[in-house]
């Protein structure tokens, strides 16, 4: 399985995939299929920014 850590080093990074998995862990949109969840996209997004500007070495902000 892999970790956050190891797609994308970075403190800003591995908060931002907390903060997904534990909003993820009680939103029941989030956690069925086929169902969409605003705040859900939202975090992700914020997550793959963060992991893209820890890969090229850039500061989140």
């Amino acid at each position: 399985m892999t970790t956050p850590e190891a797609l994308a080093t970075g403190p800003a990074a591995v908060h931002e995939w907390r903060a997904a998995l534990e909003h993820a862990a009680g939103c029941l949109a989030c956690r069925t299929p086929g169902v969409g969840c605003e705040t859900g996209e939202w975090l992700l997004r914020g997550y793959e920014k963060a992991a893209r500007l820890a890969r090229t070495g850039s500061d989140v902000g």
